[in-house]
């Protein structure tokens, strides 16, 4: 059968995903394929000549247990990414966005051929708009389905954005660190190569790497974990539904958790430090009472198979609505035996607000609270 019929059924999705295995053993001495040369396009905003349809992201995040505020040698990033786009034009252009990423290599496959032929693309950097200019010899054909593949390194934010490091010490004076992502509004494109603009949205296919004492999350259930050697676990993520880049997001690190189940059977998780999942029980309460409330009151049901709250140490906001995994700061999260009524009912208030954003029409309200497409 010829790749595009496969494509289109949708198998080629997950036949393609079988194929990962092979795709990320690349020499980490392999030198930075960005060319000189002046870059061929002038725009901040990205052409409309692409559009991703589903993005294959595979991840390892290498850090040590020092302090966030100490980045050693051995804090890393290794990735690999394939994106399934669609040529809405003819071109040999592809522009996307990415901001302090080594880039290894990129080359093209065009998905209708009956025999996938794999093109290497030249590849230009422009950091002051921080986009990518992929250059084909061959153009590519409007209407035609083509894979594009990226393998890249890169490195941990120093700031809140991106990918970062953040730290805790346990009541015994242990100091605990864990990976931890915040794309809103274009960090995305810190970590991965993408189409980091909002309205290109597409659907997202997770792999992370970490260490055994680890767990990760991420916006969709896990599908499966392998063991690989030197101690480390590859965990496969459920493919996201369509979304934007800046929802994407995944943390790694060593967590408790504390579950409940909605009316109709969602399960509601609240995750925390050890020492901290006995303050998690006002938020997770919160959170199964208002995603049943809205359920009942709209008439429509929450879309995800799950929903997380991870109560984070370092975060500069005081949540943030990624799909499926919400991100809090500690104090806008968690409540103590001992802490005030106020404070109990800040919580709340935040809970609700992420869900809850002000909207003029309730249609629009009723996508926002389930889907927070903004």
């Amino acid at each position: 059968m010829a790749l595009s019929a496969v494509y289109l059924s949708g198998v080629y999705l997950w036949s393609l995903a079988a194929m990962w295995g092979g795709l990320w053993a690349k020499p980490e001495n392999q030198p930075e394929a960005v060319l000189e040369g002046p870059f061929p396009w002038s725009h901040q905003r990205l052409p409309t000549n692409i559009r991703p349809d589903h993005y294959f992201i595979h991840l390892h995040p290498n850090f040590s247990s020092t302090p966030d505020s100490d980045l050693s040698a051995s804090d890393s990033l290794t990735g690999h990414v394939l994106i399934l786009v669609t040529a809405l034009d003819n071109t040999s252009l592809i522009v996307l966005n990415s901001k302090g990423l080594t880039i290894k290599e990129a080359t093209l496959t065009d998905l209708t051929l009956s025999v996938a032929v794999q093109m290497s693309l030249r590849v230009l950097g422009s950091p002051s708009s921080e986009q990518l200019a992929l250059l084909s010899d061959k153009p590519l054909i409007a209407g035609r389905k083509y894979q594009l593949s990226v393998s890249y390194s890169g490195s941990f934010s120093r700031s809140y954005s991106g990918l970062y490091k953040a730290s805790y010490q346990t009541p015994d004076g242990d100091t605990r660190t864990i990976a931890v992502t915040n794309f809103e509004p274009s960090s995305a494109r810190q970590v991965f190569p993408c189409f980091d603009e909002p309205s290109m949205k597409a659907v997202f296919s997770l792999v992370v790497v970490r260490r055994s004492q680890h767990i990760s999350l991420s916006n969709m259930p896990q599908r499966f974990s392998k063991h690989l050697e030197e101690d480390l676990v590859e965990d496969h993520y459920q493919t996201s539904i369509r979304m934007s880049s800046y929802l994407l997001a995944f943390v790694v690190g060593d967590f408790s958790v504390s579950s409940l189940l909605t009316s109709i059977c969602s399960q509601v998780s609240v995750f925390a430090a050890s020492h901290q999942i006995n303050q998690t029980d006002h938020a997770l309460l919160e959170a199964v009472k208002t995603l049943d409330f809205y359920e009942e009151y709209l008439q429509i049901i929450y879309p995800l198979p799950k929903l997380d709250l991870v109560a984070l140490p370092d975060f500069e906001s005081g949540a943030m609505e990624n799909w499926g995994l919400v991100t809090f700061r500690e104090t806008s999260l968690l409540i103590g035996q001992f802490d005030s009524l106020r404070g109990q009912l800040w919580v709340s208030l935040v809970t609700l607000w992420r869900k809850t954003p002000s909207a003029p029409l309730r249609s629009e309200r009723c996508s926002v609270i389930f889907l927070t497409t903004r």
